[in-house]
């Protein structure tokens, strides 16, 4: 079997590099012998980390060619069609699903998040497209209810992100260093919510308490972890951007608590079983949390008090033994489940294939 697999992938995004992973494994433990090509912005690092063909995202004509010689597209994780940031992400990723539509070929929804979608075009363009997969599954409920808001009348699985499926076992703690983890992204707000966090960072230092900043997307991420640090009074540690996911895995499952912004921190989070208390930016954050019973403490849109930041970290750490125990149960069925959705997919396009040969 052939599959195309469609993502944000090639950016230097350490989140969707994990979905990515989370993806390729879950397939190959389903079939070994499947051959997978990546749409990427960085083919070459792609093939070379993932042991997978990759081809230019952007090259129209190598694109065409290799949906044509495959069994399906794969459109594969994270949070493709929304227009919050702009219409390309929606454009381009219905675009690529139109493209295997005119091949005749399936197409399968992978534990994607879907929104927010402001413009009534763009709703119009994903319900188009959507109605027309051969499979559909969601990693959230309020995914599920803007696209059946906007008239996706598919049958729809809810299922986990696929990085909840990756086994991190080997990996180990190698320190007794004590602290937490605080990982912010930009946002145009920056100035408020940034003021915000950098006084929760001074009064927690004050309290002994040491933290670490961890970009999460690359130099990106790691500029306005530069911005924060200016700000905080005590001295904090950067970790690396360039860090593989191994490593920054290490130290957030050594840290006693994650404060992110980013999905896949706190995701990573839930995976090596750190508590964690997240800071919104999206909706998808919000159902994460809720879905691993974690708090979220205010929004870079309403703002965020610092004091109850303060006051639920002391918490959290005071009570640390209990609430990483309640987080297993909650994290738990998550991992168990979240490879199922490869045998789905595998099981869709060996159907669609069937019925193709079968009408032949």
């Amino acid at each position: 079997m052939k599959v195309v697999i469609s993502g944000y992938y090639g950016f230097d995004n350490i989140g969707d590099e994990a979905i990515l992973k989370s993806i390729i494994m879950a397939l190959k433990e389903e079939d070994e012998s499947i051959e997978i090509t990546v749409l990427s912005s960085n083919p070459q690092n792609t093939q070379e980390n993932y042991g997978v063909k990759s081809i230019n995202r952007w090259n129209l004509k190598k694109i065409y060619r290799e949906l044509k010689k495959s069994d399906g597209l794969i459109s594969g994780g994270g949070s493709l069609l929304q227009d919050v940031t702009s219409s390309r992400s929606i454009l381009y990723y219905t675009f690529i699903m139109g493209l295997a539509n005119k091949l005749s070929k399936p197409v399968v929804i992978y534990a994607q998040g879907v929104g927010p979608i402001n413009k009534n075009a763009n709703k119009k363009l994903v319900k188009y497209f959507l109605n027309k997969v051969q499979y559909i599954s969601l990693r959230d409920e309020d995914s599920l209810e803007l696209i059946k808001s906007i008239g996706v009348n598919k049958n729809i699985d809810l299922v986990p992100d696929p990085v909840m499926g990756l086994d991190f076992k080997s990996i180990n703690k190698d320190s007794n260093e004590d602290y937490i983890i605080v990982s912010v992204r930009d946002w145009k707000e920056k100035n408020s919510y940034l003021k915000s966090i950098a006084k929760f960072c001074n009064d927690i230092s004050k309290k002994g308490i040491n933290i670490k900043l961890l970009p999460m997307h690359g130099n990106r991420d790691n500029l306005i972890a530069k911005e924060l640090a200016s700000m905080i009074e005590h001295e904090v540690d950067i970790l690396s951007y360039e860090m593989n996911l191994e490593n920054k895995l290490i130290y957030i499952k050594e840290a006693k608590l994650m404060i992110a912004m980013r999905l896949h921190a706190l995701i990573f989070a839930g995976n090596v079983g750190t508590p964690m208390i997240g800071i919104s930016y999206d909706p998808k954050i919000d159902s994460y949390l809720k879905l691993v019973n974690q708090p979220c403490i205010g929004s870079v849109v309403e703002g965020i008090d610092s004091k109850k930041l303060t006051e639920k970290t002391l918490y959290i750490l005071k009570n640390h033994k209990s609430i990483k125990e309640d987080l297993k149960i909650h994290t738990t069925p998550l991992k168990l489940t979240a490879k199922l959705t490869a045998s789905k997919v595998i099981k869709t396009f060996k159907i669609y294939k069937e019925k193709g040969e079968h009408d032949e």
